[in-house]
């Protein structure tokens, strides 16, 4: 089992015509779900917001996490940083089960959620 593996993702956010927040995840240029399976201990995900998203004034504020499946959600913990513009989340994955991550994002004074990138714990 790999130990302390670090999974890099780029954020944008953009506003839809019904005021509703948009977050497209990428990695290594590829756009992708912004969850995944995880099989390592002590795994961090970063999430760092795309230039364009950042200077229009988005900044990440918090995270939050739901069991779907099992008892996974206690595994995840999250870290603010760069003044907004990144957010740590790190997966303990002590716990086997699928958790839904939540990311809530503050622009113009409003706070805006991601729709629910799911993570899945495999032992």
């Amino acid at each position: 089992m790999i130990e302390s593996q670090t999974y890099n993702f780029t954020v944008n956010i953009v506003l839809d015509s019904n005021n509703e927040a948009i977050f497209t995840y990428f990695q290594d240029g590829q756009q992708v779900s912004g969850g995944g399976t995880v099989n390592e201990r002590n795994c961090l995900g970063i999430y760092t917001l795309n230039e364009t998203t950042f200077e229009q004034g988005f900044k990440f504020t918090r995270a939050k996490f739901t069991n779907i499946e099992g008892e996974c959600a206690q595994d995840f913990s999250y870290l603010v940083t760069d003044a907004g513009k990144t957010i740590q989340i790190s997966d303990s994955d002590e716990n086997s089960g699928t958790a839904c991550m939540i990311f809530t994002a503050k622009y113009n004074g409003d706070n805006y959620e991601s729709a629910d990138p799911q993570i899945k714990n495999e032992g």
